[in-house]
């Protein structure tokens, strides 16, 4: 490969936000195998109210998400991300936005907005998030 060439991206923008949006609706539903399947084994989860961890301490959270999704005592009326911004790399992408969520947790109502950012790369011909970070805005 000469210096001036580009490294071939091997997944395509198109499929990456394809796998973005049934991720959001696989957290949002509590789907653990879809989000399971794209996520990287080292996986590493950060927010603004935990230290870093990473993917069985994730889903563990999940699980109990679920039960509570389950049981009623999470709806989630709104999960939407907005905003969205891609840098792709030869096989990993950057991607930043906004997530609008809503609902009600435990009969108390949440109303959130969150920066988010999220590191991407493609595995195993699918894209799987490697990392995550949120901020809350609103």
């Amino acid at each position: 490969m000469s210096c001036q060439q580009k490294p071939a991206v091997l997944g395509s923008e198109k499929d990456l936000m394809t796998t973005l949006e049934y991720f959001n609706t696989a957290f949002a539903e509590g789907d653990l195998d879809y989000l399971d399947k794209h996520t990287t084994d080292d996986y590493r989860h950060t927010n603004s109210s935990s230290k870093a961890f990473g993917k069985e301490a994730w889903f563990n959270y999940l699980k109990t998400r679920k039960k509570d999704l389950t049981n009623g005592v999470l709806m989630v009326e709104n999960y939407e991300m907005t905003e969205i911004e891609v840098q792709l790399h030869s096989n990993s992408a950057f991607v930043t936005g906004v997530v609008h969520t809503k609902g009600n947790h435990y009969s108390e109502a949440f109303d959130r907005k969150l920066r988010v950012s999220h590191y991407w790369v493609f595995e195993e011909g699918v894209w799987k998030r490697a990392g995550f970070h949120d901020t809350l805005i609103e």
